[in-house]
């Protein structure tokens, strides 16, 4: 009996057969038809406009559009020719495209020094090398940037002034240290103060112009005793560097140095120079851009020089910093003046300007590569 019931709960099995064919005809008419439509001439649509009550001028140019005369093809040719030069004249490119100047990178003793030379005769000769090795511990290895700067103020304010000099290396990586926490402050006043015993060591020169630099950036507006005071210290740093690199300049020229240390005493002088190009725009940005026969103008043309000598010609550093000369001439150079006087010669605008797009493009190739 159970048997009975389960079978009568199964599905029931159908066949292909069993399902209805419906006739093709009444598919249609479920679905629905519409019949085949033809295309409207334009003779029929005319009447059909009028009854819609179609303006009749409407109508007309409808039907009959308007064909452009060689008249009106030339007219717009030369509305576009007028609104492109325009365009260019005052929108150029280059207004768009402003690098801002880049340096070389901070100026370096080099990687972490390992323990492993702080050996106890090294240590009796170097009396700094245990104390550097520490901090390289710290910053490289742990990553501790402010406990590794703590250490180093610690060694440091016990050294007597007349041993700065022997811990030198110490202070040089203080000052990277300083620079990377970005404490400004804090190193333009160790740099100024060791300067005042050492005031051609290119380190100290250095790190002073970048920390001054970097403080000036910073202001938005000056006052007029601001800018005094700003100028002086720029001229100042800047007459400092071109000491410090002429001491550098002769210790390459020495018959003695080896490539090794002629090539690290190139870095260094490559270095201080663009720093002391940037104190010149600076110095040139103070006084309001001048141009033509302005006094400020030596400035800026002394920065030109110095981004355009045998050592710098070919960084990029040294052609962004030209790009950011170059822009700030073409902003005040209004298309219509005449020549103006660059690094004392006469240019046209144009060829600035052609100067300026090719800096610009090969600083585009360079973040490519």
């Amino acid at each position: 009996m159970n048997s009975d019931q389960d079978k009568l709960r199964l599905p029931a099995r159908r066949s292909p057969s069993d399902a209805q064919i419906r006739p093709e005809t009444d598919v249609k008419a479920s679905i629905g038809f519409l019949p085949k439509t033809g295309t409207i001439e334009a003779d029929e649509k005319i009447p059909i406009a009028r009854q819609e009550d179609y303006d009749p001028m409407a109508i007309e140019l409808a039907l009959n559009p308007p064909a452009s005369t060689s008249a009106d093809k030339l007219r717009l040719f030369l509305l576009t020719m007028v609104a492109a030069f325009l365009i260019i004249v005052f929108f150029p490119f280059y207004r768009f495209f402003k690098p801002a100047p880049r340096d070389l990178g901070p100026m370096s003793i080099g990687g972490p020094i390992m323990e492993e030379a702080a050996t106890p005769a090294n240590v009796q000769n170097k009396p700094w090398l245990a104390v550097l090795v520490r901090i390289d511990r710290l910053y490289f290895r742990e990553g501790k940037l402010t406990e590794a700067i703590k250490v180093a103020e610690s060694a440091l304010e016990k050294i007597p002034e007349k041993d700065r000099e022997i811990w030198k290396k110490l202070f040089y990586r203080y000052w990277e240290l300083l620079s990377d926490a970005d404490r400004i402050h804090g190193l333009k006043t160790s740099a100024r103060a060791y300067l005042t015993a050492f005031p051609e060591d290119p380190f100290a020169n250095y790190y002073y112009a970048r920390a001054f630099l970097t403080a000036a950036d910073r202001i938005r507006s000056y006052p007029p005793e601001t800018i005094k005071a700003y100028r002086q210290e720029a001229e100042t740093a800047a007459q400092q560097i071109d000491r410090a690199c002429n001491t550098l300049d002769a210790q390459r020229q020495h018959p003695h140095a080896k490539k090794d240390k002629k090539a690290a005493l190139t870095d260094l002088y490559q270095k201080l120079r663009l720093e002391q190009a940037k104190l010149y725009v600076l110095i040139w940005q103070l006084g309001g851009y001048e141009e033509d026969e302005h006094p400020d103008v030596v400035y800026r043309d002394k920065a030109l020089d110095i981004c355009e000598s045998e050592e710098l010609v070919d960084m990029k550093e040294a052609k962004a910093l030209r790009a950011v000369i170059y822009t700030h001439i073409l902003d005040r150079w209004h298309w219509i003046e005449g020549r103006q006087i660059v690094q004392n010669h006469k240019h046209k605008r144009k060829d600035l300007q052609k100067r300026l797009e090719s800096l610009i493009q090969e600083l585009e190739k360079t973040k490519k590569l």
